[in-house]
């Protein structure tokens, strides 16, 4: 009989035990995103997807704690792509548009995971000339001594690390060496080694022990530096995005009415459109990045054009191009939520998506567009009224407004500006977070609405 009381005992401070730990592990689950677009996904959502892509990676299955570890650190990822950096994630996957079919096609060829195009986007946001404080350059972000040993010229005439198509083939020959290197224990201390060097974590491995490849790089997170051990989740939330960029918020065209012409050598803008027969004017807007210049800024650079002009230009210029044809559907140009852009939602009532600047608060942000609080931090679902710099708001508008821009001029004053566009000081101040109205610049952007 007391045998009987202790085991009954025992079973109740274990019953109990576990669903004090269940609780403690629901509690720490993060709470479902939402995007700017008012799109909820949940932490489970995350943790299928990821899982999926891990194992199209050749990753082994893992425990269930161990992914979910590695999931809350993708989850916030997510939230700042698909949240307060929306705008910028956005701007980046328009730009990526252009070289992924090229990136895509050399990976596929190399017997590589398409998953690794993810490394262009975490790198470099997809910029071509983008250069680090370290003096890393290019779409990969190569220092000029790795450069130089995979094949790039380096030199103050030639800088081969700004040829998209040449510095991926350098890309993959890396990605090559890093595979064989740790593929048989993770393919993540691949991405890993892109980041940190394969020797710092050639170390990392021998010190943390792990010689097989179950569960390898889980059991070898807590040996990696701090930078990397962010810089892993980042790709992988930038790999999930790239995969389905609709399911996060992206807005996508089903069609293609874009193809990308690689041009073998740099060629000036004048001709591009004078053989594609297109204006100037719509050539820079379809390339944001050649407004500052006059010519194509590099070898094998790549241009977006409609599907009859880029064909018109590849014909007129022989085997001096190459059309890339969009491999998954392209990032819309012009049905985009950036911030100010009027959309409705599900139930047809229009909505804005806004922009947080330096010193607002959300009493401020309701008052401006004449919501209640509670309707903003319902639909935004904000808990004590708490909003950042740089995050981006859903306002559920009740009357037509248009988000309209203007450029300083010489002479301005923010009340001449007010005077001329009609709208206040204290309207033009909170918008662009102006805290010093006599520190205009000269070409600034000046947001307001009306």
């Amino acid at each position: 009989m007391i045998i009987f009381r202790v085991v009954n005992i025992l079973a109740l401070i274990i019953f109990l035990w576990v669903g004090i730990f269940n609780a403690q592990v629901l509690a720490k689950t993060p709470r479902a995103l939402v995007t700017v677009t008012g799109k909820s996904l949940s932490f489970s959502d995350t943790r299928s997807r990821l899982s999926q892509m891990l194992s199209r990676l050749g990753e082994p299955t893992w425990t269930r704690k161990e992914l979910n570890r590695l999931t809350v650190s993708v989850h916030a990822y997510l939230k700042a792509f698909t949240g307060r950096q929306y705008s910028r994630t956005l701007e980046t996957l328009q730009r990526g548009d252009r070289y992924r079919p090229m990136i895509r096609n050399k990976l596929k060829s190399a017997n590589i995971s398409l998953s690794f195009e993810a490394l262009a986007m975490a790198e470099s946001a997809f910029r071509f000339n983008a250069k680090s404080p370290a003096g890393a350059r290019g779409l990969w972000q190569y220092m000029p001594a790795s450069a130089r040993h995979y094949g790039l010229h380096v030199s103050h005439k030639l800088d081969e690390r700004m040829d998209p198509a040449l510095s991926t083939d350098a890309a993959i020959k890396y990605l090559k060496f890093l595979n064989k290197k740790f593929g048989k224990i993770s393919i993540l201390l691949s991405v890993a080694a892109y980041n940190a060097g394969e020797g710092r974590i050639a170390k990392v491995v021998r010190r943390s022990g792990v010689k097989s490849g179950k569960r390898g790089y889980s059991r070898i997170i807590r040996f990696l530096p701090k930078e990397t051990r962010g810089y892993v989740p980042e790709f992988l939330a930038a790999a999930l995005i790239l995969k389905t960029p609709s399911h996060y918020g992206f807005s996508v065209q089903k069609q293609h009415p874009h193809h990308y012409v690689q041009l073998h050598n740099p060629q000036s803008i004048e001709k591009i459109a004078q053989l594609s027969t297109l204006s100037i004017k719509k050539i820079r807007q379809l390339n944001p990045e050649l407004r500052k210049f006059r010519n194509t800024p590099a070898n094998n650079f790549i241009v977006r054009l409609p599907t009859k002009a880029a064909s018109r230009l590849k014909t007129k210029l022989a085997s001096k191009a190459r059309v890339w044809k969009a491999y998954t559907y392209p990032i819309a140009l012009t049905s985009s939520v950036l911030a100010g852009k009027q959309k409705k939602n599900s139930s047809g009532q229009p909505q804005i998506i806004y922009k947080v600047r330096k010193g607002n608060h959300l009493g401020g942000v309701a008052k401006m567009f004449a919501v209640s609080i509670r309707d903003l931090r319902k639909r935004n679902k904000i808990h004590k009224n708490e909003i950042q710099v740089g995050q981006t708001l859903i306002i559920p508008i009740k009357k037509q407004l248009d988000k309209k821009i203007y450029r300083v001029k010489s002479g301005d004053s923010l009340g001449r500006i007010a005077q001329r566009l009609g709208v206040s000081i204290q309207h033009l101040k909170f918008v662009n977070g102006v805290t010093n109205p006599r520190r205009l610049r000269l070409g600034q952007k000046l947001v307001y609405y009306v």
